[in-house]
């Protein structure tokens, strides 16, 4: 399972990991609606979409069922997981996941996280406040995006929130056996960090391709206007 905060790289791990000839990744498939399904499941999905239905809404009704018997099925595959974000972990409709992952300790945990809180915080407030737009495939173009000031009061209560949703859960899931990744190493170095995720799964290596773009491309500098007071704010609370 990939556990992490909104926007900390989770849709490029899930979708290069899936390059890996042998692995099934599912991506959003905790969220309001499911998406991201992936390997024979996702196909067949595809292909009925009342087969989709049936299991997106399933998932409130009986979810350790879907989480066992459909998101778990290995299909013979060398292993197969899904990402469930820190955001999912919290709601009140999924407790009962939180429930049966922290107690299989045999489901190995990737913590994947963003050293750089402002960047991950701003890469959130463009989702929000301008594009909409999660993910861009490789290749593809991503959307324009305007400078905007951001409520530093915000920033701060986000990274706090961050932090320590991020200690509740590594706590929550010490007992597994676990592995942590950051996105600033993963967007350097794709192969290598997918290489330490092969070998702590325990499955075959495997050349890896980047199915994703980045979509915030300008600096914190450029992007947002007030960044000489979000900086001095950083500084007084220790974040810098």
């Amino acid at each position: 399972m990939i556990a992490c905060a909104a926007r900390t790289g989770s849709t490029m791990l899930v979708r290069t990991l899936r390059s890996h000839p042998h692995l099934i990744v599912h991506g959003e498939v905790w969220g309001d609606n499911m998406v991201g399904v992936d390997g024979p499941l996702g196909r067949a999905c595809e292909a009925d979409p009342a087969r989709h239905a049936a299991l997106e809404a399933m998932r409130f009704e009986a979810p350790g069922r879907v989480m066992y018997e459909e998101f778990l099925e290995t299909h013979e595959a060398q292993a197969v997981g899904f990402k469930l974000k820190y955001d999912e972990l919290v709601r009140p409709q999924w407790q009962e996941v939180r429930r049966l992952v922290e107690a299989d300790n045999d489901l190995a945990i990737v913590f994947l996280h963003r050293r750089d809180f402002l960047r991950r915080y701003l890469s959130h407030q463009v989702v929000l406040r301008q594009t909409g737009v999660t993910v861009v495939v490789a290749g593809g173009t991503p959307p324009p995006v305007a400078p905007f000031a951001i409520d530093i009061d915000d920033l701060l209560r986000d990274i706090a929130e961050t932090r320590r949703r991020t200690r509740e859960f590594e706590a929550a899931f010490a007992a597994h056996p676990s592995l942590h990744i950051a996105y600033e190493d993963l967007a350097a170095d794709p192969q290598g960090q997918c290489d330490r995720v092969f070998a702590f799964l325990g499955v075959d290596p495997a050349p890896v391709r980047v199915a994703t773009e980045k979509i915030v491309r300008v600096a914190p500098g450029a992007l947002v206007l007030n960044h000489a007071e979000v900086l001095t704010a950083l500084q007084a609370a220790g974040e810098a």
